[in-house]
């Protein structure tokens, strides 16, 4: 995120100076009917730009024609008359700004950088075709049109890739916190059992090394845990490797020790085997430190998710019910009037209905569900395929649930608190942004309905 920040803080004002240095090497009169050429035509360039997009194949993953009509058209046709503007309204810093959103926004969609590059490649095209059958245009018109043009794919490219990059890192992150989730809570035990095979295989030696019946390490329940599951969390972890090699190692020793002439001989066996573990168990303990960073994934009062991860899932669940075409619900839950009971009844008491807020939400969402808690008093419940009809059915479950539960500080004083549902079907837009601003804009007319109620948005 930090260099996302410099992006936006420390490049804006370099481009925006070389935004301006591109206009001031034409004459004002250039400057001027370039703009009057984009006024006459953006409307052609709009229309041209989505056809010869809604051909490509790959673009039918993110446009359609209706949010095309409805939406979009007017988006690029007010991004080519401000891009042109710029000269006669001196806000170069705007128009900078404005192409990092639209990277920003074709990041979160997901378009590839070459579809982008492609469009505008149509729209220099199709200017050169009115250029050639206009009296009064001349090379330096379309030569500042082309500049322009290429100069805000370029910003747009710079915040774009960033955002990818952050994406791509959240995303493998993410991969690691669930599968975090399983490893982590069976750390304690799978160093006990370690440890158990351990002294069980010294037993066996002491008694008899030539009858042997102890497994070897990479098949105890120790061994097939790590192979199968920690070292797939920890994938990118360069002590996985040498924990693995251990593993295997110690294979090699306990297949040895059946073949020792002598007990001796097969004590020192179990001395070098006893020494690797220790290796093992000290180089997990190090790839564990990692999961203190992976958990903070969950909140720690509900244990929730927490917002960390709340991009890369719906970003995820998007994409899969725009694929195939499956319903996508959003509950936006807030707490009415949350600062009366931390006020009146201690902090103590405010975090207990918080916990119990995150337990009914959690008691009526699905396996599939995705439950996060955003911050203070707002949760978010993300329904998989689930449909506008079911998922009011569930906002007012949980609304009712919470409403006449009675909660006991720990003086033994009875509360109640009532919450507001805000709930949005995912309409198909391609950018999840959206997909929160309108679940949030449900949410306040809940609040505004009188509060301890459901609105659709």
């Amino acid at each position: 995120m930090a260099g996302l920040l410099w992006m936006y803080q420390e490049c804006t004002h370099e481009l925006a100076e070389q935004w301006k240095s591109i206009c001031e090497q034409f004459n004002p009169e250039d400057l001027q009917a370039t703009f009057q050429f984009i006024q006459a035509h953006a409307e052609d360039f709009v229309i041209e730009f989505y056809q010869q997009m809604l051909l490509e194949e790959h673009a039918t993953e993110f446009l359609s024609a209706e949010m095309v009509k409805n939406r979009l058209k007017n988006s690029l046709y007010q991004w080519l008359i401000s891009s042109f503007e710029v000269p006669f309204q001196h806000n170069y810093n705007e128009i900078v700004e404005k192409q990092f959103k639209v990277g920003d926004v074709h990041a979160r969609v997901q378009i590839p950088s070459w579809l982008i590059i492609r469009g505008v490649r149509v729209i220099i095209k199709k200017a050169f075709e009115f250029f050639a059958t206009e009296a009064n245009s001349n090379l330096n018109q379309f030569n500042y049109l082309s500049q322009i043009l290429c100069f805000a794919t370029e910003i747009m490219c710079r915040s774009y890739e960033m955002k990818v990059e952050v994406h791509n890192d959240m995303k493998h992150t993410y991969r690691l916190f669930s599968a975090m989730q399983d490893v982590a809570v069976h750390k304690d035990r799978q160093r006990g059992t370690l440890l158990d095979w351990e002294n069980e295989l010294m037993f066996q030696v002491v008694s008899d090394h030539t009858k042997m019946t102890q497994p070897i390490l990479s098949k105890t329940e120790f061994g097939l845990w790590f192979i199968h599951k920690a070292a797939y969390a920890f994938s990118s972890s360069e002590q996985v490797q040498t924990i693995t090699e251990f593993i295997y190692q110690v294979d090699e020793l306990i297949q040895k020790i059946g073949q020792c002439e002598s007990q001796a001989q097969a004590i020192e066996m179990i001395q070098s085997i006893r020494a690797k573990n220790r290796e093992i168990l000290h180089l997990v303990d190090q790839i564990f430190q990692v999961s203190e960073y992976i958990s903070s994934g969950n909140d720690a009062l509900t244990q929730l998710l927490n917002r960390r991860y709340l991009n890369t899932i719906v970003s995820r669940e998007i994409n899969f019910s725009r694929k195939n075409n499956s319903p996508l619900t959003l509950l936006a839950i807030d707490a009415d009037h949350f600062k009366s009971i931390n006020d009146r009844y201690g902090h103590a008491a405010g975090d207990d209905a918080l916990q119990f807020l995150a337990d009914v939400i959690l008691q009526y969402a699905k396996g599939s569900d995705y439950a996060f808690r955003i911050g203070g008093e707002e949760f978010l419940l993300l329904q998989i395929d689930t449909t506008i009809d079911r998922a009011l059915v569930v906002a007012e479950n949980i609304r009712k649930r919470v409403e006449k539960a009675t909660l006991k500080t720990s003086t033994g004083e009875e509360f109640n608190f009532t919450i507001s549902i805000g709930v949005h079907e995912y309409d198909g837009h391609p950018d999840y942004q959206r997909f929160f601003e309108e679940v949030d804009k449900a949410l306040y007319m809940a609040k505004n309905n009188g509060r301890n109620n459901v609105s659709v948005g």
